[in-house]
């Protein structure tokens, strides 16, 4: 496999941790594990498995914006009556 002559890890891997001798490898895998999750790489593959309409895109976006914006309304109220709610 070619390397990567600045660091040392695969060429074209965007996924990789190195395990140093005296490690714990499942340490590495969790790291892996981090990365893939904070770069929304699983949920992408899991999203594009399947053909969604445009339609149902856009009804699935307005469904999201309209709970953020009850979420929003429902703390500014509460911040409004100190916690009291009517």
């Amino acid at each position: 496999m070619r390397r990567n002559s600045q660091q040392n890890r695969p060429y074209n891997c965007n996924y990789w941790a190195e395990v140093r001798t005296g490690e714990d490898p499942m340490r590495a895998y969790r790291k892996i594990k981090k990365k893939m999750k904070d770069d929304k790489f699983i949920e992408e593959i899991k999203e594009r498995q399947y053909y969604h309409k445009p339609s149902d895109k856009r009804q699935e976006r307005r469904k999201k914006r309209a709970l953020v914006l009850r979420r929003l309304q429902r703390d500014n109220d509460d911040n409004r009556f100190m916690g009291r709610r009517k």
